[in-house]
C-alpha cells in the first residue's frame, strides 16, 4: 500500500477527477485548521472512531468517510492519509473474502460507498472491487423479489444486508436518493458505469420535473424519496392535478440528484440536468439549507448543513466553468464554513439527526468542501 509522493499527490488532487475547476479557493486557514482537527483525531491503528455514536465506534463507517475527505485537499499529512489507508485495506481483506461481507458492518452501504473510491483513486483497484461487488449485492433487484418494472427496482436503501422485497416495504428497505447517489458514484470510480445505470430511473422518479412548466411543483429539484412524507425532509408540498401527493425539493437532495443523473451518463445539456441546476441557481443560499421547508422541519433542515455544503461545493465547481453564478456561491459556502468553525479547527452540527452533531462526520463532510 505504499505510496509515492507523486502518486500521493496525484490522488489527494481530487477523487474521481474532481479538481479545482473555478476562480474561488477557500483560505488556507480553515482547511489546515480542520485537516489538523482530523489528525489529531485519529486511534493509532490509523482509524476514526466517535466518542458520541456507537454505531461509529468500530471505525467501519468513519474511516473512509474521513479518507474521502482528506484525499480531495492538497495539504493533507500523508502519514496520517497513509495509517488510515493501511487500516481500510486491512478491513477490506478481512470482509472481502467472507460470504456475507456486510457482517459485522453497521453501516454497510456507507462504508462500502466512501471506501471504494478512496481505494479506487489510491491505485487500488482489487480491494476497490470487492466494496463495489458489495454495493451490487446491497441494491435492490428482481432476484431479491423485486418487481422489474417497479422505479425502486435497481436502487439503494440503508438496509444493513441484501434488502429482499416485502409488502409493505419498510423505510430501512426503501430505495432513496442518498444512498443511491453515494452507491452510483462509487460505482463510476471504479469503473462500473454501465452498473450505475440502472438506478437511473428511480433517481428520475425523485425529481420534481415535466415536459412542461405548468404544473408548479415541477420545479427541477429532487426530494429524497418516492412517496414519503417522513423521510422527505423539507415535507410535502401538496397534491397536483391528477392527485398525486408531491412534495417540496430541497438542497442536499437537489446536489444528490445531480451526482447521481451524472453518475447515471445524464449528459449537462439535457433537459433534466438543466432543470436542476436552475434550482440551485435561484435557490442555493450559502450554508443555508435551499428549498421551501414546511413549518415545524426546523431541525430537519439544519441536520444536513455540512452534507449539503460538500455536495453543492462538488457541483459548484464542476458549474464554474460555465455558470457564472457558480463562484459566488461558492464563496459563500467558504465563508459560511469560516465563520461557523470552532477554535480546535472543528465543525459541529446543532441537530442530532443524521448525526452531525458528530464532530468528525462534520468535519470531514466540511474539509470536502473546503477542498473541492
Amino acid at each position: 500500500m505504499a505510496q509515492s509522493r507523486r502518486e500521493f499527490l496525484r490522488c489527494a488532487a481530487g477523487l474521481g477527477g474532481l479538481l479545482l475547476t473555478g476562480g474561488v479557493k477557500p483560505a488556507a486557514g480553515p482547511l489546515r485548521a480542520g485537516l489538523g482537527f482530523l489528525n489529531r483525531s485519529q486511534s493509532p491503528d490509523g482509524a476514526w472512531r466517535s466518542s458520541r455514536y456507537p454505531a461509529f465506534r468500530d471505525g467501519t463507517a468513519l474511516t473512509p468517510v474521513m479518507l474521502w475527505a482528506m484525499q480531495a485537499a492538497e495539504c493533507v499529512s500523508e502519514e496520517v492519509f497513509s495509517s488510515g489507508l493501511r487500516w481500510l485495506a486491512q478491513l477490506t481483506d478481512a470482509h472481502g473474502q467472507r460470504t456475507e461481507p456486510w457482517a459485522d458492518l453497521p453501516y454497510p452501504l456507507f462504508t462500502a460507498s466512501y471506501a471504494a473510491p478512496v481505494l479506487a483513486a489510491a491505485g487500488d483497484r482489487v480491494r476497490a472491487a470487492r466494496w463495489a461487488d458489495l454495493l451490487e449485492r446491497l441494491r435492490t433487484s428482481p432476484a431479491l423479489g423485486w418487481p422489474a418494472a417497479d422505479p425502486a427496482c435497481g436502487a439503494w436503501s440503508d438496509a444493513p444486508a441484501p434488502p429482499r422485497y416485502t409488502t409493505p416495504v419498510p423505510d430501512m428497505l426503501a430505495p432513496n436518493l442518498s444512498a443511491t447517489a453515494l452507491a452510483v458514484q462509487a460505482l463510476v470510480a471504479v469503473g462500473r458505469r454501465a452498473s450505475a445505470l440502472v438506478a437511473r430511473p428511480f433517481v428520475e422518479s425523485c425529481q420534481n420535473f415535466g415536459n412542461t412548466s405548468a404544473d408548479k411543483f415541477d420545479d427541477g429539484g429532487f426530494f429524497f424519496a418516492i412517496d414519503d412524507p417522513i423521510r422527505n425532509k423539507a415535507g410535502a408540498a401538496g397534491r397536483d392535478a391528477v392527485g398525486r401527493r408531491r412534495f417540496h425539493s430541497y438542497g442536499s437532495a437537489t446536489c444528490d440528484g445531480l451526482l447521481a443523473l451524472g453518475a447515471c451518463g445524464v449528459g449537462p445539456d439535457q433537459p433534466r440536468m438543466r432543470a436542476a441546476v436552475e434550482w440551485l441557481r435561484r435557490e442555493s443560499a450559502g450554508l443555508k439549507h435551499a428549498g421551501t421547508w414546511t413549518v415545524g422541519r426546523g431541525a430537519a433542515r439544519e441536520s444536513l448543513v455540512f452534507y449539503q455544503a460538500q455536495a453543492l461545493a462538488t457541483v459548484l465547481a464542476e458549474l464554474a466553468l460555465t455558470e457564472r453564478w457558480a463562484d459566488a456561491e461558492r464563496a459563500r459556502i467558504f465563508d459560511g464554513l469560516a465563520a461557523r468553525q470552532a477554535s480546535d479547527g472543528s465543525w459541529q452540527g446543532e441537530a442530532p439527526e443524521s448525526c452531525e452533531d458528530e464532530p468528525l462526520l462534520a468535519t470531514a463532510f466540511a474539509v470536502r468542501a473546503l477542498a473541492s
